[in-house]
């Protein structure tokens, strides 16, 4: 079975804690990264039942979207309510992790999630500015641009908003003096070398750097790699809070606050704002997303989707011409537990037999209901 680490290390390809919220408080929570995992349960938040539910499915490792602990703890009273969870799950040798802010914000998290799950096309982050790239260049010889570019591509560089694969290229001639004790792929030691180069730049991730450039310099043939790293003004990128895109045809209102009902297994929704009568593009945000409702606005949007909006969200939303969708916090949310199973399903290092071991959590939060 693999350790909690080898577990964190995949679930942190998908959701990054460099993208949580400064406030947030993510990743390992309870527990230690060298312990064996002997299944998994996903919720959305930690409780007894959970708890239980994970003991009874033989699942020591549970990852919750909303963390078990928000804020430092003075101390741990096993006496006091609550206190005889913690005594369970400690005694009980039971690991608990949090992906939150990050994974709402993740190029492939909750967000992109629910865009797909609302079958919007050209996708974007509602939230402006929100991830830092850098340009990087590279020399490369001419016969061997293939499999740099292929290898910086398979490392997540070179994305433009929608577009992927995004570089540029200019030949030139690179020139080099192999000293004592190189080990020239081309030329010898001592005589200076004129070669035939690629100038090969893409854009990439910030908090994705050391990973790319390790990946250039595996497939790079030279010993010593020639490259550069430019800060960029331009912010954006695939990851950020929310999503905007456009519906496959626009379609009346009525008929698609009707499918977002459906979509979320029937529960009452809230809507109101500027009343409409047709859609195409839509807002969609997991969680408290009404700070962002101008951002939206900007960005084309004509409907938001999002949970925990107050009376004067509303107001707002008239005066903007937006029309705003409410979903509980704890239904817009849950959805995407789902895209953290299949993501750890697709990986090629975890077994089919610890996959078997991947549960979602049966016992649904709901923390209010209507009377």
């Amino acid at each position: 079975m693999p350790t909690v680490r080898e577990i964190t290390s995949i679930l942190e390809e998908l959701a990054p804690l460099a993208l949580a919220e400064s406030w947030d408080n993510v990743g390992l929570q309870v527990g230690r990264f060298d312990r064996e995992v002997t299944g998994l349960l996903l919720a959305l938040d930690f409780s007894a039942a959970v708890l239980a539910e994970a003991r009874q499915k033989q699942a020591n490792l549970i990852v919750t979207h909303h963390p078990l602990i928000f804020k430092p703890l003075n101390n741990l009273q096993f006496d006091r309510p609550g206190g005889e969870v913690w005594e369970e799950m400690i005694a009980g040798g039971f690991v608990v992790y949090a992906m939150h802010t990050n994974f709402d914000r993740a190029a492939d998290g909750l967000n992109q999630y629910l865009a797909e799950l609302l079958q919007l096309s050209q996708v974007e982050p509602v939230e402006e500015g929100a991830e830092e790239h850098l340009k990087l260049v590279v020399y490369v010889p001419e016969d061997h641009v293939e499999p740099v570019f292929a290898a910086l591509t398979a490392a997540g560089a070179g994305w433009i908003g929608n577009y992927s694969h995004c570089t540029f290229r200019t030949s030139g001639v690179g020139t080099f003096l192999p000293r004592d004790g190189a080990n020239p792929f081309f030329g010898e030691v001592g005589a200076v070398s004129s070669v035939p180069e690629v100038r090969l730049e893409t854009i990439i991730p910030a908090r994705k750097r050391e990973s790319i450039i390790k990946a250039m310099l595996a497939a790079h043939p030279y010993e010593e790699v020639a490259y550069d790293l430019y800060p960029v003004v331009q912010k954006g990128g695939r990851a950020g809070l929310g999503r905007v895109g456009r519906l496959p045809k626009p379609q009346p209102f009525s008929g698609f606050l009707a499918e977002v009902k459906t979509l979320f297994n029937d529960e009452t929704l809230r809507w109101g704002g500027f009343p409409r009568e047709t859609v195409s593009k839509i807002a969609v945000i997991g969680g408290s997303g009404g700070k962002y409702l101008g951002q939206a606005k900007r960005k084309g949007a004509e409907v938001l989707i999002t949970s925990d909006l107050g009376y004067h969200d509303f107001l707002h939303a008239e005066q903007l011409g937006m029309t705003i969708v409410e979903v509980g916090h704890h239904t817009i949310e849950a959805v995407g537990l789902k895209r953290i199973k299949e993501y750890l399903e697709k990986d090629q290092s975890l077994t089919p037999e610890f996959k078997a071991r991947i549960y979602l959590s049966e016992h649904y939060i709901k923390p209010y209901s209507f009377y």
